[in-house]
């Protein structure tokens, strides 16, 4: 396997190995938020949240569309299921994070 490929992998499940990162693909596996709406939900400053998704972002576990003055954030190549959180990497890696 190429280490480009390797690299991408690690990086995107490195992004995965932090507690906010994972509460925000949690909360958003409900849909689309905003930044304030997420700092909401997880009770984290606003600061950190955009630091967050801009690291889960750059991974491409989330993307974001504009709506009038806000940023609408939202899961990509993902999956929720009444019990787990889905994600797929474009090479096929995947992950399973229970819901509860």
């Amino acid at each position: 396997m190429p280490t480009k490929e390797l690299t991408e992998q690690a990086e995107w499940l490195a992004a995965l190995g932090e507690p906010t990162r994972l509460s925000l693909l949690c909360v958003l596996a409900t849909g689309q938020m905003t930044v304030t709406q997420l700092a909401s939900a997880i009770q984290v400053e606003i600061v950190n949240v955009s630091h967050h998704l801009g690291l889960l972002k750059a991974v491409g576990l989330v993307t974001s569309e504009r709506d009038g003055r806000h940023m609408l954030y939202s899961l990509s190549g993902a999956k929720a299921t009444a019990v787990a959180l889905e994600l797929a990497h474009a090479s096929g890696v995947k992950v399973s994070i229970p819901l509860v």
